[in-house]
């Protein structure tokens, strides 16, 4: 789950909200006309726009589904469904060939930085080892044998440690620390006792500085903002299909985090992750306006954009996207290390190839009936990118922001409504007439 969000301030974001006379669908018999334009100086707009508004979803039918859908005029997309928990579809050339180009241009020029996880740091590895207890020993030593085998060991590493070694490592770190007692490749609970476990943190944090494919997540990323000061032409058209696309308003889209674009080098991935957080009584980071670790991720749907082909790997999976048989307990313990995807991408249900231009939508909450806004986690969205094993993957993200309180996210988005128009209103010309002409340009544009 991504934690570094760009929030309060997005951009595209203009004075004036404008969805031009849509009919957005909400249910096969029910639909309802939005009105097109609400101020920054009415609020009331927003609450009598959308204090009844019931969140649409895309129907997924059945596994292999095609429907038609006009994204871009005169032109028509299919939009096939890869599962229906949670609804997954895969829409080819969503984007063109030179859109992708143009995104990882901007990203070039943004700068990327070294993707994090939520679970890093010397201090968070140390509390992640446990105890040298007989209870955390039993923890680890899964099939009760009295040891903690060299598959034992690298699996809780896995889960606790955001740390996938070899076997090589594995043993080295055994030397090093002086671990592995009598060398016979197990520890056993005498051994496990003796265990140094700040050393053994400060070791792995060493080799995941060496081996950053020992992460769950290996990879680089940046956020597309404003370029010289206003919104890109792509990125605002890329909107207006996603608005299409998912028969969201406009609102919402423009409201939610700027778009992330990622590459990926050899051996790049990113195992399976929640692209959203439970609903908790902790705040939505997009309602607090700054990249806090004190809040949650709340995000309805997720598109993500291919940007390239790959040569070899970099598939997108969602290991437990239909699982008929999915059982909480048996999927926490991961016995069958699905959720390595850079190891076991296909043990997954779904897997989707890359295809420069392609672009996935899923779901990451289910609409709460009784309420019509966003609702639990549906936790068969579990997702990630599998190993690159010959050349390098570029992706775009979209995630669409929510939650659970539908004030609140309105309240939000008049916030945000009217602290574009400031900006905007410190950025006019100083000539009156100067202004009334670009105002009224700013209209004939939107």
């Amino acid at each position: 789950m991504e934690h570094c969000l760009r929030t309060r301030k997005f951009p595209g974001f203009t004075v004036l909200f404008v969805v031009f006379f849509t009919l957005v669908a909400i249910g096969k018999d029910q639909a309802e006309i939005v009105p097109s334009v609400c101020s920054a100086q009415n609020p009331d707009c927003f609450f009598q726009r959308f204090e009844k508004f019931k969140l649409p979803r895309v129907e997924p039918v059945k596994v292999g589904h095609i429907q038609k859908i006009n994204l871009t005029e005169g032109v028509e997309h299919e939009m096939v469904t890869a599962a229906t928990q949670p609804p997954i579809f895969e829409i080819p050339n969503f984007l063109s060939d030179e859109e992708c180009d143009h995104i990882i241009r901007l990203a070039k020029n943004e700068g990327l930085e070294t993707s994090q996880t939520l679970k890093e740091g010397e201090k968070q590895d140390t509390m992640s080892l446990g105890k040298n207890t007989k209870k955390y020993f039993q923890v680890w030593d899964q099939n009760r044998d009295g040891q903690i085998d060299m598959d034992e060991m690298i699996h809780n590493m896995e889960i606790l440690l955001d740390f996938s070694p070899d076997k090589p490592t594995l043993l080295k770190m055994y030397s090093a620390l002086e671990l592995d007692k009598d060398q016979d490749e197990n520890i056993s609970f005498e051994e496990f006792k003796q265990r140094n476990t700040p050393e053994m943190a400060k070791f792995i944090q060493k080799i995941k500085g060496e081996q950053p494919h020992t992460k769950s997540r290996h990879s680089r990323q940046t956020w597309i903002e404003k370029v010289n000061g206003s919104l890109d032409g792509v990125v605002a058209s890329i909107q207006e299909r996603v608005h299409r696309l998912t028969m969201l308003p406009l609102e919402i889209i423009k409201a939610s985090e700027y778009l992330q674009v990622v590459s990926y080098g050899p051996m790049g991935h990113y195992n399976c992750h929640l692209d959203s957080d439970f609903i908790r009584k902790r705040p939505c980071c997009h309602h607090l306006g700054s990249e806090l670790r004190n809040c949650r991720v709340c995000r309805y749907a997720t598109i993500l954009y291919f940007l390239d082909n790959v040569e070899d790997g970099g598939e997108t999976a969602f290991p437990i996207a239909d699982n008929s048989t999915f059982d909480d307990e048996v999927w926490m313990s991961d016995a069958e290390n699905v959720c390595n995807l850079a190891k076991n991408c296909h043990k997954a249900n779904v897997v989707v190839k890359p295809e420069k231009g392609k672009a996935i939508l899923w779901y990451n909450h289910k609409v709460n009936n009784m309420t019509g806004w966003m609702g639990q986690l549906d936790t068969f969205s579990f997702h990630g990118g599998c190993d690159v094993k010959r050349g390098t993957k570029w992706i775009a993200n979209n995630w669409i922001s929510l939650s659970e309180d539908r004030e609140k996210d309105i309240l939000n988005w008049i916030e945000l409504a009217q602290e574009e128009e400031k900006e905007e209103n410190s950025s006019k010309p100083a000539s009156s007439s100067e202004g009334d002409s670009s105002e009224e340009s700013l209209h004939q544009e939107l």
